[in-house]
């Protein structure tokens, strides 16, 4: 809950508060509201309520329970990661300050997808408008105690936008054309192919879509749909906090190789930590 306060490219679009999260998605075109919150066993289970216009049938149940359970990660057994991170006893009281966290990813293939095309090269106050506009124009909404919660439009909606219309809510040529790619090719990324073949494969794959190369599509894999295995993209603050953590000289080849599979979840404590110092 704490990390998805922070957590920049969703900003006020769920509410957080008395020990639950309220937000929505879009599933088979209409916004669905879920309310999720600790089911009174300190944390080792969880229970949710789902709110709609109309009433869900048993399969779009299924479908939001299992995006919601997707969305934060909770299939992830974190205890591996915590047994390689006591090893690491320059890194380890990130983990002890952070203790449960689990990886907050975006909710749908589609919206990570998305913001990596967004926010590239312009400051994120910008790119959030602009999600926003995209929002607004083709997702939905739904008003829940009182509160309207926004929903990211599926590819049932999105895929309706025309070119002209990209660029005048983006206000981007660049970014409404790569846009525009993303919905063309959209169906050939294939969410199954991106979860689970081989990663320098899932990689290329994304690559089909205009503008996405190897730090989008990194990022995609990562805050979209879990790949945690590995870490490549050498951002300047990563080595800045390495270096804070580890002294000079830590590479992160020197991660993938302590930390293997978790990985990625080394890098989300490592983020969490400063967000959490802010």
């Amino acid at each position: 809950m704490s990390f998805l306060a922070g957590f920049g490219p969703m900003a006020g679009e769920q509410l957080i508060g008395d020990g639950a999260i309220t937000k929505a998605m879009m599933v088979d075109g209409r916004v669905v509201v879920f309310r999720v919150k600790d089911a009174g066993t300190g944390g080792s289970t969880l229970s949710y309520e789902l709110f709609s216009q109309d009433a869900l049938d048993d399969g779009s149940a299924k479908a939001v329970e299992d995006r919601i359970s997707f969305f934060l990660s909770l299939d992830d057994d974190v205890q591996e990661f915590y047994s390689i991170a006591k090893t690491d006893t320059a890194y380890y009281p990130k983990v002890r300050a952070l203790w449960g966290l689990h990886h907050v990813k975006f909710p749908s293939l589609l919206e990570v997808s998305a913001w990596a095309i967004i926010t590239q090269r312009i400051q994120q106050p910008v790119a959030l408008r602009v999600k926003r506009a995209l929002v607004e124009k083709y997702g939905g909404s739904l008003e829940v105690d009182g509160r309207t919660y926004w929903a990211f439009p599926d590819y049932q909606r999105f895929k309706a936008a025309t070119p002209r219309e990209l660029r005048e809510l983006t206000k981007n040529q660049r970014t409404a054309v790569r846009l525009g790619s993303l919905l063309k090719y959209f169906d050939e990324l294939d969410e199954g192919f991106l979860r689970t073949a081989p990663y320098e494969k899932a990689e290329g794959r994304l690559r089909i879509i205009q503008g996405i190369g190897d730090w989008s599509s990194q990022f995609i894999l990562f805050r979209g749909l879990g790949r945690i295995e590995k870490q490549e993209y050498n951002m300047k603050r990563v080595q800045q906090m390495m270096k804070e953590v580890y002294g000079p000289g830590k590479t992160l080849d020197d991660i993938n190789k302590t930390y293997g599979k978790w990985s990625g979840y080394w890098s989300l404590y490592l983020w969490g930590s400063v967000m959490a110092a802010h």
